[in-house]
């Protein structure tokens, strides 16, 4: 059987006893209040119960008077005695006072009898404060021996890919934009010359948000108007009103040229986007598009195609095609196509120059180049997954090992 010090004793050892340190303080001042107290003394109420319990101090009202100054502090001596191993020195009643207070405890060494001379693998906190680890050899570290598999934490991997996206279109010069995720009707869909009896406008392409938008740009809806009328013949202005969850991140591409004053211009913004859809590997209700545009004189598609490979390279696409397509808003359109494993070909995204009856509402004369890239499959193909979903999976195990 040993007696050693608790943690608490270890620490009242190095900095004092609560009482004691109460009793230094009072010293300064012959009383003090018992709201400054608190502040000042750590454990005080363990302090207040043992200066009072010795006679040392008196309650008058507020304060704490010092009314006996102690000439010594035995409990202290008898921790330094107990951590040297003088245990024989210590009178029995302090301590049972040592060990109420709970600065001392009483450790049973009897099961390391038997470790003498033989060979350890764990130091415990028994064998050292005993003294065992004297007679015992310790085995040797070996740094052969593997480790025990740890999984600290760490950032996502598609908020990894998203955040690398953003770095290489910013290295390029790109500013990043942001938009509204609840977007007014107009914005997602007017604004880029979408008729107002598109099939894309209907209830099966947009999710749409209880509840009516305001334009403030009153120069820009009145030359949208126009130009609907003018080449559709027809244009909703109660549609072009509602609020819908943004369906494509080129929304914000059209608030931004509302903003532009000053060519050249580059722009991008990386963020969620809403679209009814069947779930499957592919395709996903929800999900994040990068859109970018860059505005200037003798821009052409080639420029645009160059943008597109390079952005592709990011995500190991080395393997890109593309294909014409068409858009209401863009003239001449695109489609690129990544290859992903056994899925084959499947389109990332569509991009095109932004038709002039997009741009002339917005008093720009000069080419608009712009994309809008699915950035989900864009990732499956540098994760090397045939899934979608696993990005928004929670399967720790997956996400350990990618």
């Amino acid at each position: 059987m040993q007696y050693v010090l608790t943690e608490e004793g270890e620490k009242y050892l190095r900095n004092g006893l609560p009482e004691k340190n109460l009793v230094i303080y009072l010293e300064k001042f012959g009383k003090a209040p018992i709201s400054d107290l608190e502040k000042e003394i750590e454990n005080f109420d363990i302090a207040l119960l043992w200066a009072k319990k010795k006679g040392w101090i008196e309650l008058k009202f507020n304060e704490i008077v010092l009314i006996k100054k102690p000439e010594s502090f035995p409990e202290e001596e008898a921790l330094r005695k107990i951590k040297e191993n003088r245990i024989n020195e210590v009178d029995s009643e302090m301590l049972k006072i040592l060990i109420q207070r709970k600065l001392v405890e009483k450790v049973s060494y009897a099961h390391l009898e038997g470790l003498k001379g033989k060979e350890i693998t764990v130091l415990t906190s028994d064998v050292i404060k005993s003294g065992y680890w004297r007679e015992v050899k310790i085995k040797k570290y070996s740094s052969d021996v593997p480790p025990s598999e740890t999984f600290p934490g760490k950032i996502h991997p598609y908020i990894k890919i998203i955040k690398e996206v953003k770095e290489f279109l910013i290295s390029l010069g790109f500013k990043e934009v942001k938009g509204p995720l609840v977007e007014i009707n107009f914005w997602n869909c007017d604004a880029l010359f979408m008729p107002s009896d598109h099939p894309a406008r209907e209830i099966h392409d947009i999710f749409f948000v209880e509840g009516e938008g305001k334009v403030k740009e009153k120069e820009i809806w009145e030359n949208v108007k126009k130009m609907h009328e003018k080449k559709w013949g027809y244009w909703d202005e109660n549609l072009a009103k509602k609020l819908i969850l943004r369906s494509q991140c080129t929304a914000v591409s059209a608030r931004s040229l509302a903003k532009i004053r000053k060519l050249p211009v580059k722009i991008f913004t990386i963020d969620r986007v809403f679209r009814p859809d069947v779930i499957d590997a592919k395709h996903f209700i929800e999900f994040e598009q990068c859109e970018g545009i860059v505005v200037g004189e003798n821009l052409n598609f080639k420029h645009l195609l160059g943008y597109l490979k390079e952005i592709a390279k990011v995500f190991g696409g080395e393997d890109v095609k593309f294909k014409p397509s068409y858009f209401p808003f863009t003239e001449p359109s695109v489609e690129m196509y990544v290859k992903i494993g056994n899925l084959g070909w499947v389109e990332a995204g569509g991009a095109g120059i932004f038709r002039e009856e997009v741009t002339k509402p917005f008093g720009i004369n000069v080419p608009v180049l712009a994309w809008g890239l699915g950035i989900g499959r864009l990732a499956m193909l540098k994760l090397g997954i045939e899934d979608i979903r696993y990005l928004y999976s929670d399967d720790l195990k997956w996400l350990r090992e990618v």
